[in-house]
């Protein structure tokens, strides 16, 4: 997977990645969980680019490092699992399901809030996709893996337009 970081970038990616999947619905999802032998149980390894199924085609989508961003079509991982037990949850987690059979009516860059001291810096950090009756999924950098929400209302904070 390759990731981009500039604004310019991520927009010019999502423009490629979603143009042809604008007016399809949302049918799946695939993420990834992650055997723990310590804890005896599975816990959500958000480090694994979430695999979204628009219409006929599977996006592998990533963040990683404070605001790098990879888009790639079909099931891409971008580092080797070596040894790790994973399973693929395909239902269950509230805000993907919540998205599923919404049609897709646009794609969205949102800014993230983060500073060094006093100084406010201007990193693009929020995949917004725009659904049907103005709700939305955001896929969010959540310090270098992926976060998802839900959103039923308008999304609050700049975002950009892409597609």
């Amino acid at each position: 997977m390759n990731y981009v970081e500039t604004l310019e970038s991520k927009s010019e990616l999502i423009r490629q990645q979603f143009a042809n999947l604008i007016g399809a619905k949302i049918k799946g999802y695939e993420l990834a969980q992650l055997w723990c032998s310590t804890e005896g149980e599975w816990s959500d390894w958000m480090d694994i680019p979430l695999f979204l199924i628009i219409g006929n085609e599977t996006l592998s989508i990533s963040w990683r490092k404070f605001d790098e961003l990879a888009i790639q079509q079909d099931r891409i991982l971008p580092f080797s699992v070596g040894g790790n037990t994973i399973r693929w949850l395909c239902e269950g987690v509230p805000a993907l399901d919540s998205a599923l059979e919404k049609i897709v009516t646009h794609v969205s860059l949102g800014r993230g809030e983060m500073s060094i001291g006093s100084q406010e810096l201007s990193i693009w950090t929020r995949l917004i996709i725009g659904l049907e009756g103005g709700e939305a999924l955001e896929i969010f950098n959540a310090l270098d893996e992926n976060g998802i929400e839900f959103h039923k209302t308008q999304i609050l904070g700049e975002s950009n337009k892409c597609i």
